[in-house]
């Protein structure tokens, strides 16, 4: 059973959630042939979705502090400034921070990143990192976008330091959110809670 199964038996998404998304100009306006395979099917799957009320996915989108591209774009030069943290001393082999090679997947609230390092020139081997607003602290995953999410809502992640992850999920309902991206109120159309055991 594939991540994305298992996170469709934990979370079922409501009948019409999911989205076909254009990611030729997502790709055009990154200078990347493709996205990580997984992470298509899952917003294919779950469309506009928040998990928990924190972690928000970026798509394609007419609106800037939604589309995959635009949020990207705009995180670079923050990430590339020294006001504020330093780069991780404890990258993993072969990783990257340099905010050329960041792309933007998703974030909170707080303006919190999770990027993808978009060296590899096989997408479906980007290595996911983490860090906070300030750039204080860093975090990185090995798998898929999907595969982090399904980890972390079962509590088998390493400690990402970001919105205090562990915390949030600490004896709360696991569930997401999902809306309607014409809506600018962006109020919730529907609430699933988690039905499989975490």
């Amino acid at each position: 059973m594939s991540a994305l199964d298992e996170l469709q038996a934990m979370l079922p998404p409501p009948p019409g959630s999911g989205r076909d998304f254009d990611w030729t100009p997502v790709q055009q306006r990154l200078g990347v042939t493709a996205l990580p395979q997984d992470f298509e099917d899952l917003l294919a799957a779950y469309g506009d979705v928040r998990f928990c009320n924190v972690l928000r996915l970026y798509r394609p989108s007419t609106q800037p502090y939604l589309d995959l591209a635009e949020v990207t774009l705009a995180s670079r030069e923050p990430l590339a400034s020294d006001e504020f943290g330093e780069p991780p001393t404890d990258l993993p082999p072969g990783v990257s921070v340099d905010p050329a090679n960041l792309i933007q997947w998703g974030g909170s609230f707080s303006g919190d990143y999770c990027l993808w390092d978009a060296g590899d020139p096989d997408p479906d081997n980007w290595t996911l990192v983490f860090t906070d607003i300030d750039k204080i602290q860093w975090g990185f995953y090995s798998g898929t976008v999907t595969e982090f999410i399904l980890d972390w809502l079962r509590g088998h992640t390493t400690p990402i330091p970001l919105w205090n992850l562990d915390n949030i999920l600490r004896g709360s309902a696991v569930f997401c959110e999902f809306y309607d991206p014409t809506d600018l109120s962006d109020t919730a159309l529907d609430r699933v809670e988690a039905t499989a055991a975490r």
